[in-house]
């Protein structure tokens, strides 16, 4: 019997919670931090939010990732503590042309991005195994 593992999470711009859900949370303070990250490691997800780039556009930054890694998943989230959505409707655009699994609006609870996680995860796993 196997022993699943949690996910494991990169965070491009948005602070990870020290406590949260079951998985593995790294962050990026950049994009440019993030694509060397994404050389070393592999992520099950990859969060990205379009103000914590570094001077980089969410599609340069795609493109970057699919480079290093062409079967990277990935969302566009964005946390505002004022109540409001962060994001523009450029950046969900230019998301969803750019292959994001999801687009949220604010990130307060990561539950739902850990979920959304486990399950690229699995699904994953399950394509590997007919592959075999």
């Amino acid at each position: 019997m196997t022993q699943e593992t949690a996910p494991c999470l990169l965070s491009v711009g948005l602070d990870v919670p020290s406590d949260g859900p079951d998985a593995s949370y790294v962050f990026a303070e950049n994009a440019f931090r993030a694509l060397e990250l994404m050389k070393l490691l592999r992520f099950d997800l990859v969060v990205v939010s379009p103000d914590g780039l570094g001077g980089m556009s969410v599609p340069h930054l795609v493109r970057q990732m699919r480079v290093i890694a062409p079967w990277q998943k990935w969302v566009l989230a964005a946390a505002d503590a004022n109540g409001e959505c962060g994001l523009t409707q450029q950046d969900e655009l230019a998301a969803r042309c750019n292959g994001a699994l999801a687009v949220i609006d604010e990130v307060n609870d990561w539950s739902e991005v850990c979920s959304l996680a486990s399950s690229v995860r699995s699904r994953s796993r399950r394509e590997f195994a007919l592959e075999a």
